[in-house]
């Protein structure tokens, strides 16, 4: 059933790639949902999860009876039992067969000595029904219920990993996707100040060193153009491989950094998170492991049952064991009921001392619990302060554009009017494109932070 769901999910997310390949556009709620079905981290925690179903189940059959059939054979070469006349210790019945062995055995083809054990067959059914094993039973049922609870927390934790580490993945091909952007619209106005200084330049009006530092420039923006470039193409790799598509350039994400600007800052939530709920969990086990030590030195009470075919006391001899066989065949058939009732007596020292040390694990069990804790209240405070400090960013970048742009269109119109050097002006331009990225960065961290934050309160 379950490998029929997964073939039916990977045919899903085929046609949505199919599809997305003709759009060429890859949207951030497309890739979640990707991740859903196909993310290799969230298909081996969903097998974790039936796993330890399936110990649940091992653990409920020791409430029923163990059945068990036998069956045994063998055959050696020599009797390994033997009885004889003469192996009989009184002297007057000894010499009482001897006499009738002489007078009739030869006649009726007996021997003076028999044998058993030489060839014999066991066939037994046995069903052993545990009426009370000391609580462990009981105990081993509810661990193996924990690890259930365990397992359901830790694919919801690896749920919630895996989308966080996918929106990660999108934002930062789309933060470098912007970036790009930005590079190619100075460049653009690199393009036409090379132009401007390049006549300059011929008609004598400048000096050459001016259309060096443009060209300077240009080499830089070059550079870096490639430096995103190759960044994108492993960024993308990287969001493919998360979602399990297969990697294509022609597919382009459709969101933008502008697509989630924030409006007010989010507030501040609590929640129970499944780590310290997982963190319980262990403490309550350990408990549990400890109850199944215990129920080690305690008495432990079975009833059992055996019925069967036994047979391995023929006769040696043919016509002995004919005779044997054809009066005591009923005989082999035998059954038993039984009660077993093991009360443990040294073992008392040594589950002393392992009692201690579960104590000592329970203790450790705890401690981790608090520290644990204490840690995510700082984790979920400083995801938190994240958020609020990528937004206050964002302010003060927008601000720091509006000063950058300003300050470009007035180095431009001065630089025209000749009382700007050409440095002055390709500084605007750099200042103007570090304040574009810093607003670009500080956008997309508040994404991040954002998502972080509410998904460590989901």
């Amino acid at each position: 059933m379950i490998d029929i769901l997964r073939n039916i999910l990977i045919l899903c997310a085929l046609l949505f790639y199919t599809g997305f390949t003709s759009a060429q556009s890859l949207a951030l709620d497309s890739c979640l949902r990707l991740a859903e079905q196909n993310n290799c981290n969230l298909a081996q925690a969903l097998l974790s999860q039936e796993k330890a179903q399936q110990v649940r189940n091992q653990a409920r059959t020791k409430y029923f009876p163990q059945v068990n059939l036998i069956g045994a054979g063998f055959h050696a070469l020599n009797p390994m039992a033997q009885v004889g006349i003469e192996d009989i210790p009184n002297a007057t019945a000894r010499d009482l067969l001897n006499t009738l062995y002489t007078n009739y055995g030869a006649a009726l083809g007996l021997d003076k000595t028999i044998g058993f054990m030489q060839h014999g067959l066991v066939a037994t059914v046995s069903a052993v029904q545990p009426i009370y094993m000391g609580g462990k039973i009981v105990a081993g049922n509810k661990l193996a219920q924990l690890g259930i609870q365990a397992a359901r927390l830790q694919t919801d934790i690896q749920h919630r990993d895996v989308l966080l580490s996918v929106e990660e993945s999108y934002w930062l091909v789309v933060n470098l996707e912007a970036k790009r952007q930005t590079v190619r619209s100075v460049a653009s106005l690199l393009d036409t100040l090379h132009t401007i200084v390049s006549g300059a330049v011929n008609a004598g009006i400048t000096l050459q060193n001016d259309l060096l530092m443009v060209e300077m420039r240009q080499d830089e923006l070059s550079a870096q153009t490639l430096q995103l470039n190759n960044g994108i193409v492993l960024a993308c790799r990287a969001l493919f491989q998360a979602v399990g598509l297969p990697y294509s350039d022609k597919v382009q994400l459709c969101d933008t950094v502008s697509d989630y600007l924030p409006d007010t800052l989010a507030a501040p939530t609590t929640v129970n998170r499944p780590e310290s709920q997982l963190l319980s969990l262990q403490v309550r086990a350990e408990q549990l492991k400890r109850r199944m030590t215990l129920a080690d030195a305690l008495p432990q009470v079975a009833l059992g049952g055996v019925y069967g075919y036994m047979n391995y006391l023929a006769p040696l001899s043919q016509s002995a064991r004919s005779q044997y066989i054809t009066t005591s065949q009923e005989k082999h058939l035998n059954g038993f009921l039984g009660v077993m009732v093991r009360v443990p007596i040294t073992d008392w020292w040594e589950t002393g001392h392992k009692l201690k040390e579960h104590d000592l694990m329970i203790r450790q069990a705890q401690l981790q619990q608090k520290d644990l804790d204490e840690k995510m209240l700082l984790q979920e405070q400083q995801a938190y302060d994240r958020m609020r400090e990528t937004y206050a960013l964002i302010k003060q970048y927008e601000r720091s554009l509006q000063h950058a742009e300003e300050n470009l269109r007035l180095a431009q119109i001065n630089y025209k009017a000749g009382m700007l050097t050409i440095s002055d002006l390709l500084q605007s331009q750099a200042l103007y494109l570090q304040a574009k990225n810093n607003l670009t960065d500080a956008r997309i961290q508040y994404r991040i932070a954002y998502r972080t934050y509410f998904a460590l309160m989901e």
